[in-house]
């Protein structure tokens, strides 16, 4: 079924801007979940995530966000595999949101989760100290292939400033894409961003990690004869 109006009401964000689609199909029990992790696990548009009134929001563990996590499934895997780390999503694909919360309540990680559906760009400057993030994770990001619309890319020199100002001193940015003229685009706005360091090799990427979960993305450039690309930088 579709998300109902009275839900996408409550729920979606509709003061800011953004580009993609906008509703999608959800079961009954999707909708249940999103109706009660929500209200206990999404980041309030007036937030900000210094604030200690939960044990979620205590600086002591590190936080690491994921800007577009899609069905969550990379979510999941840090998760799991970082118990230390707390994590921050930002997905405003509803629908999408919807299977992640599914799949952290699942593995039993969701009390470690937060989610925004608000655009990258304002959590960052709006709901994120500077200093504050042990690291970026950012996974196929829509390509936006055509020239006129190189400018809705993610990954802009503005941004990336951006992104580092939030990584504490030692921080990581890890990148995936499997459109070898975004891998190269961001690439070369990250090296030419101050304060990163890129640890890849000769080209700048580096090798796939074997421990990585393959993402739908992933399965579907692989499906179409196109390798993932990584890149990982450290501040």
């Amino acid at each position: 079924m579709r998300l109902d109006q009275a839900f996408l009401d409550q729920y979606q964000q509709h003061e800011l801007r953004t580009h993609g689609r906008k509703n999608g199909f959800v079961t009954k029990g999707q909708q249940a979940r999103l109706e009660h992790w929500l209200p206990i696990i999404g980041l309030p548009r007036d937030a900000m995530l210094t604030s200690d009134d939960t044990d979620l929001t205590k600086r002591a563990a590190p936080w690491v966000l994921e800007i577009g996590f899609g069905n969550g499934d990379f979510l999941v895997h840090m998760a799991q595999t970082h118990p230390e780390w707390r994590l921050i999503g930002i997905e405003i694909y509803l629908p999408s949101v919807a299977k992640a919360v599914g799949r952290l309540e699942d593995a039993e990680v969701i009390d470690r989760c937060r989610i925004s559906q608000l655009p990258a760009q304002f959590v960052l400057e709006q709901q994120i100290p500077e200093g504050f993030l042990h690291g970026i994770v950012i996974n196929h990001p829509d390509p936006w292939p055509k020239l006129r619309h190189h400018k809705r890319r993610l990954i802009q020199p503005e941004f990336a400033r951006l992104l580092v100002s939030r990584l504490e001193l030692g921080g990581f940015i890890h990148l995936a894409s499997d459109k070898p003229d975004l891998a190269e685009w961001m690439r070369d706005i990250l090296n030419a961003t101050p304060g990163l360091h890129n640890e890849g090799v000769e080209d700048g990427f580096v090798p796939r990690d074997d421990a990585r979960p393959s993402t739908k993305f992933e399965q579907r450039g692989l499906c179409e004869g196109r390798a993932s690309q990584f890149l990982q930088y450290r501040k």
